[in-house]
């Protein structure tokens, strides 16, 4: 082979080689374009799904805040406490004593449901997180962060208060058997088998029975028995508030029961 031959025969072999490479490039380099849309496409879609389930928690939040107003509190524990009886959320922290002298810091846990909707309305995904917040209740203004990051420590332990679901029926048909009877009526109260933390008052006076069963502050049944039969009577919310009107058997047998603030 003569040296022109081999120098055409050394361009071509750099040519295929030159070509080769370039097609590997230009294939590498279309796949991982393809791969950053790809991963640019499901971090949005994560971020997305994440915005969803901070604002299903926010709204919950709202609602921890809409009550710790309703009840007026203002001591750490109360609102501690308040908190913790909604189903999604979890007390983490709670620092200060109250609103007005220290203000109160809250930091709470709370199950957010994300869902991802699809152009045509569909639930793409859906799933729960847990979202933390940080609130500042006082002393001279109440401030909230959302979405922060979620303290490592165990929850705050927050005692559920008991439930009257279906007691108010159930005791106003054992109270129709019981009668006038104040042994007659405890033995009723006693058969409804209710919570432990349930407070239950019970007196008897001039043939009538009063009986009071109290579940939380603003959480109370007041009932009385007479020879016609068994009354039944809710406060209402402001009657409860502290200083008020007492949850006791002594109020059921009062002039103020069944009587609701004008």
């Amino acid at each position: 082979m003569d040296r022109r031959t081999q120098r055409m025969a050394s361009g071509a072999v750099v040519l295929l080689v030159a070509g080769l490479v370039g097609g590997l490039s230009w294939h590498f380099l279309d796949n991982l374009q393809i791969r950053i849309r790809t991963d640019i496409g499901d971090y949005r879609r994560e971020i997305r799904l994440h915005q969803s389930a901070v604002t299903d928690a926010a709204e919950k939040v709202d609602t921890v805040l809409q009550k710790f107003e309703y009840d007026h509190l203002y001591q750490a524990d109360k609102y501690a406490h308040s908190a913790g009886q909604h189903p999604d959320v979890k007390v983490l922290a709670v620092t200060g004593e109250t609103h007005w002298q220290t203000g109160v810091s809250l930091t709470i846990q709370v199950a957010g449901h994300g869902v991802e909707i699809g152009a045509d309305g569909s639930v793409i995904r859906e799933r729960d997180e847990q979202i933390c917040f940080k609130i500042q209740l006082g002393p001279k203004k109440d401030t909230r962060d959302d979405d922060i990051g979620c303290p490592t420590q165990a929850p705050v332990p927050v005692t559920k208060d008991p439930s009257f679901d279906g007691v108010d029926d159930r005791l106003k048909r054992d109270l129709r058997s019981a009668g006038s009877d104040e042994a007659a009526v405890r033995a009723a109260v006693a058969g409804l088998r209710l919570d432990p933390a349930i407070r239950q008052d019970i007196t008897a006076r001039d043939g009538t029975v009063g009986i009071a069963l109290r579940a939380s502050q603003y959480d109370c049944i007041l009932a009385r028995v007479t020879s016609k039969g068994p009354e039944l009577w809710r406060p209402s919310h402001t009657q409860l508030s502290p200083g008020e009107m007492s949850c006791t058997a002594q109020t059921a047998l009062s002039s103020a029961f069944g009587k609701y603030p004008h």
